[in-house]
């Protein structure tokens, strides 16, 4: 197949063509003992490799990192000794017919690529990927990637779990999910979707608006966001409408890039296929992060350097139906969580 590369000072990324590709590389590489890591696209941020808007085509569950130097070159050797052909991406602007002594194709000028949908959406311009439009589909909801999501951990933290968990991952050391587990989950995933908008569709867009207008009413200076430009670096309070769905998210950030940062992660994230299910399939919530940038139709805002201390106030006055947080509000709702278990922080569907 046509693998494409992006190559640092510090890493070396491979690029699959579909996430089920890179698993396959993934597992190819490491049985036969290649270094294998996860992808960051802290890097190609720091070389400002990544165009204005694309930040949604990195997508680490079809990429790589192989390294560099010698590790990388033996990587490489070995993708092509395997028969892949190693092109570069169409972010690499400095490109030689090399890298780490392996060949790589310099694509011909002009040639086709992938149509990508792309929008000007509250001030930004916002991009698609080649497999994420910029609306949720429930075709491409639930791709599976085998590769887990959840920090590295030993079996001495703890073995009885450890065990537990064991069936359900392929390697000894719980990073590669079994396929059975992946359909599995894939299946709950998608029936969880299908309740998930039976639901949307029985709310009134009347009694929506209503609890929109009660809620925003209720947080003072809480105005409607036309351009999300403005509030670059801007900590505070955001409220998410999705109308379509009926449906709104609460968030708080303090994050240097501000509101507008915070809120172009939710559109350009997505959520890890082994997260999409938050506890019961019958009563998870879908993830914000799990919808796209078009999908959101209106943006409320407040500046405040107390922006978590509002946010659960602010929750409460919208009904749980309209709402897609997953979790109460607030800085302390992680320690809450460990200290009176998760299920007492969750939020769920009826």
């Amino acid at each position: 197949m046509d693998l494409e590369i992006t190559s640092t000072p510090r890493e070396t990324h491979v690029w699959a063509a579909t996430a089920q590709q890179a698993d396959q590389l993934r597992r190819e590489l490491t049985d036969s003992g290649f270094l294998v890591r996860d992808a960051d696209p802290w890097e190609l941020n720091q070389q400002s490799l990544i165009p204005e808007g694309e930040h949604l085509e990195f997508d680490p569950a079809r990429i790589i990192d192989v390294s560099i130097g010698a590790d990388a070159n033996a990587t490489l050797h070995a993708l092509v000794d395997s028969g892949h052909t190693l092109i570069w991406h169409r972010w690499q602007t400095r490109l030689a017919r090399k890298i780490w002594g392996v060949a790589v194709a310099i694509p011909p000028r002009g040639g086709r690529r992938p149509t990508i949908e792309s929008a000007e959406h509250f001030g930004l311009k916002v991009r698609g990927s080649r497999d994420l439009g910029l609306r949720m589909t429930r075709e491409t909801y639930a791709r599976i990637n085998k590769r887990s999501s959840s920090p590295r951990w030993r079996r001495d933290d703890n073995p009885e779990l450890w065990d537990a968990l064991d069936d359900i991952y392929e390697d000894p050391e719980h990073r590669i999910l079994t396929d059975d587990w992946c359909a599995a989950h894939q299946q709950q995933a998608l029936a969880n979707v299908d309740l998930n908008m039976a639901h949307f569709a029985s709310l009134d867009q009347r009694e929506f608006e209503q609890a929109l207008q009660y809620a925003v009413s209720g947080r003072q200076k809480l105005t409607e966001v036309t351009d999300l430009t403005q509030w670059d670096g801007v900590p505070g309070l955001y409220i998410m409408v999705l109308d379509e769905y009926h449906q709104a998210y609460v968030g708080a950030t303090n994050h240097p890039g501000g509101i507008m940062a915070r809120i172009k992660q939710h559109w350009t994230g997505t959520k890890a296929f082994d997260r999409l299910i938050w506890g019961d399939p019958a009563t998870s919530i879908i993830s914000i992060d799990s919808f796209r940038a078009l999908d959101t139709t209106r943006i409320f805002a407040v500046k405040t350097s107390r922006s978590f201390d509002s946010e659960n106030p602010l929750l409460d006055r919208f009904p749980p139906k309209f709402m897609l947080n997953r979790i109460m509000g607030g800085r302390d709702a992680a320690k809450l969580a460990g200290l009176v278990g998760v299920d007492k922080i969750m939020k769920r569907r009826e």
